[in-house]
């Protein structure tokens, strides 16, 4: 027990960052964001919880490359990792923001590679500024070449300059066919360049899954 409470304090210190993740908006070059985040199965509030770190860096003013890492603290375990690099369009003046990304990960057992496309959009609204996005991917099983396809949606606003809501919708494949999650968040600048967020995750499809989850944004 020592070790995990030593793993998770040490997960919660490395984190340095901060996200609506750049997703279509390419980090700025130099800039560099990393979270850390404790999620916990709702309905085994005994059990374990899975930790998540991810980090980007600009490494120029249109590629971002970062990587992803899973933990399960019950397992003592890595679950799934991901490294990727993404190539922002250059933009033309019009109201879209696209990229294009391509990753590796997953485990030593069943590793792919994902290609994928971004978009972003911000507007105005009555209430704050607003964002929204998407992105659709491809999973290619390096093993045995079969294709999966998913997509990811994010809408976000921010009602205030220190708030951040967004409500996410996630579609994922699955073996027993398509696992689709719906996930809202709230993230407070307690700091500049800081947050503190909270999430929740709930299937409207697929596996029977109710996660909560607490991270820390940190921007350098």
């Amino acid at each position: 027990m020592a070790t995990r409470l030593l793993i998770l304090a040490l997960t919660l210190l490395l984190a340095t960052g901060d996200v609506a993740l750049a997703g279509a908006w390419p980090r700025e070059e130099g800039e560099a964001f990393v979270s850390a985040q404790v999620r916990q199965d709702a309905d085994t509030l005994d059990d374990l919880p899975v930790i998540n770190l991810y980090g980007e860096y600009g490494l120029t003013g249109r590629w971002t490359v970062g990587a992803k890492l899973d933990y399960a603290l019950a397992s003592e375990d890595i679950t799934h990792v991901k490294a990727f690099g993404r190539w922002h369009m250059q933009n033309d003046g019009g109201s879209w923001q696209k990229a294009i990304s391509l990753s590796v990960e997953g485990t030593e057992e069943d590793p792919y590679v994902s290609p994928a496309i971004h978009l972003g959009r911000g507007f105005d609204t009555a209430f704050g500024p607003g964002w929204l996005d998407v992105e659709v991917s491809a999973s290619v099983s390096i093993l045995d070449a079969d294709v999966d396809l998913g997509g990811f949606a994010l809408v976000g606003l921010k009602p205030h300059p220190r708030l951040m809501t967004m409500m996410a919708l996630d579609v994922t494949p699955i073996n027993s066919g398509t696992q689709v999650n719906v996930i809202p968040s709230v993230a407070w600048q307690y700091k500049q360049g800081k947050h503190l967020q909270l999430e929740w995750t709930h299937a409207l499809d697929g596996i029977i899954k109710d996660e909560v989850a607490a991270g820390i944004w940190l921007e350098f």
